[in-house]
């Protein structure tokens, strides 16, 4: 059987679920500690004190923490998933390069990505933590159904080919 080693089309929608995972996710993380950011975000650091035993800098890295054991999770299943769909593993390391490279830049813990799911949600809640809560729903589940797309993508391309 001749395939393409190379699925592009597969790459990208992986690589984009991944990233609306991720933030997904990480957004979830954020409003489970929603008081805790909101304090320090205040700069209401008797409030930060009341709330937690750990220092800013340990919620932070606890952050990034959750973020790395996310994209390693992320980038696991989706391994998983190409192997079970038969798809050639250079499309997994392709998709792990592409999240590596975005992680490296800051991606994931900048506030860039999230400014207008932030005023979306805002309109809906006005504590941090429930904002953070609608806002990673929408995004968990919109990298669900790509994902789910990109399986169904495996499958049709895989049921498609013609072999020799």
């Amino acid at each position: 059987m001749k395939r393409k080693q190379i699925n592009i089309k597969i790459i990208l929608l992986e690589s984009l679920a991944l990233i609306f995972l991720i933030n997904g996710i990480q957004r979830l993380y954020v409003a489970s500690k929603g008081k805790i950011y909101e304090a320090a975000l205040d700069e209401n650091w008797e409030k930060f004190e009341s709330l937690t035993n750990e220092s800013l800098g340990d919620v932070l890295a606890y952050r990034a923490f959750w973020t790395l054991g996310i994209i390693i999770v992320g980038i696991f299943v989706v391994g998983i998933i190409n192997w079970k769909n038969k798809v050639r593993i250079i499309n997994s390391i392709i998709v792990f390069g592409i999240i590596v490279g975005i992680t490296v830049t800051g991606f994931f813990l900048s506030g860039i990505t999230n400014q207008y799911l932030n005023y979306f949600c805002g309109i809906f809640a006005e504590s941090y933590g429930l904002s953070f809560l609608i806002g990673g729903t929408i995004l968990t589940i919109i990298g669900i159904i790509i994902l789910w797309k990109s399986i169904n993508l495996n499958k049709n391309t895989i049921h498609n080919t013609v072999q020799n």
